[in-house]
């Protein structure tokens, strides 16, 4: 039992799961997330995955504001070429021990095509 105790003592684990379902690359802001409005309808054409770690070793760095910062840049290098990512998933998972920190994000998206046809507004 103490074992078990000291186990759980000494490590942690966290994940989190946040669904997008029309992201425009160049605004995402993760805290302020506003879904946009597009004038024409956006088709999902290809995938895109991206995953991504930060380690840290006892003081020295953290890899979960390393992580935050960078998410930014993460949505904005997937499918190249594409302005809209539609159907996100990402997955943000954090444990820790005594002396080591991984912060990992898991981002899995389909790419979003401006669509020639109008939508219909009113």
């Amino acid at each position: 039992m103490k074992i078990l105790f000291l186990v759980l003592f000494v490590l942690g684990c966290t994940q989190k799961y946040v669904d997008y379902d029309l992201i425009r690359k160049v605004d995402f802001n993760k805290a302020s997330y506003e879904r946009p409005v597009p004038v024409t309808q956006i088709l999902a054409l290809g995938r895109d995955e991206l995953q991504e770690c930060f380690n840290q070793w006892l003081f020295f760095s953290n890899a979960e504001n390393e992580k935050q910062q960078r998410i930014g840049e993460f949505v904005r290098a997937l499918c190249p070429g594409k302005d809209y990512l539609v159907n996100t998933q990402m997955v943000e998972t954090w444990w820790t021990t005594i002396i080591y920190t991984r912060s990992c994000i898991d981002i899995k998206t389909l790419c979003g095509e401006l669509s020639s046809r109008q939508l219909n507004t009113k």
